[in-house]
């Protein structure tokens, strides 16, 4: 995976700094700590440091921390970094081996929610579109909590080719979208090596993916409600595949 992009983002809080700072997918560039705050005083946060060069940190007062972050979640630290985005898909042997595809999806918040989804859920990989769609930025970042340093991030021109490069892989790929023609989530054996798409706020899965697709499946929706927000939907099926894992 060397072929890459690097996104500026900025981080704050122990559990997403620390996160970021092991991470092999994310460079930093500047540690700021808050002199005798959370952090400061944090093991998890000093042992992790050990692993940086000291000319990254800097320790500053509460006053002037402020100037970097003035809330109270920060916890005393604030790291400025880079976040690699992949455009090169990976091939992949691992019997189990499961990427969530997604088809535009364009809200930062919603980004993030998936990727600490996939991070909790044990999936090798998200992908997105380079057109259309939300990256990596500090928001989602923030939002993943820590996820963004521990699932990789590819973007793709054309969706279709993705597949057909996972086929080439012996992934089975599977659309999630509210089709009459589908099968219910519950009812798709996810255990082998999957591709799970799902579609964008608006506009949903492109009939051409669901058309390349090996199979379409839907959440059912009751109260005449018709679709979920795209995050939550991944959850769902995320762990619907990790309980038939386990299973």
């Amino acid at each position: 995976m060397n072929n890459f992009t690097k996104h500026r983002i900025t981080v704050f809080g122990i559990n997403g700094c620390h996160d970021a700072i092991k991470s092999s997918i994310i460079d930093v560039n500047q540690v700021i700590i808050e002199k005798n705050s959370p952090a400061d005083n944090s093991n998890k946060v000093n042992n992790a440091l050990g692993d940086i060069s000291q000319n990254l940190i800097r320790k500053v007062d509460s006053e002037s921390f402020k100037k970097y972050v003035d809330n109270n979640r920060a916890q005393g630290i604030f790291i400025k970094a880079q976040a690699k985005t992949f455009h090169e898909l990976p091939n992949i042997d691992q019997k189990t081996a499961c990427f969530v595809i997604l088809d535009q999806v364009q809200d930062p918040h919603n980004l993030g929610q998936i990727l600490r989804i996939c991070a909790g859920g044990n999936i090798d990989g998200v992908v997105i579109t380079d057109r259309n769609s939300v990256s990596m930025t500090s928001a989602v970042a923030q939002v993943s909590q820590g996820g963004f340093s521990k699932v990789p991030l590819f973007s793709v021109s054309n969706i279709n080719k993705a597949i057909s490069h996972f086929k080439d892989n012996d992934f089975w790929i599977t659309s999630f979208e509210n089709n009459i023609e589908a099968k219910n989530w519950y009812a798709v054996d996810l255990k082998g090596k999957s591709i799970l798409i799902f579609g964008g706020e608006g506009s949903g899965i492109s009939k051409q993916v669901l058309k390349n697709s090996d199979f379409l499946a839907t959440i059912p929706m009751s109260h005449e409600m018709n679709s979920l927000n795209v995050a939550t939907a991944v959850s769902a099926i995320v762990f619907e595949r990790l309980r038939q894992i386990l299973s």
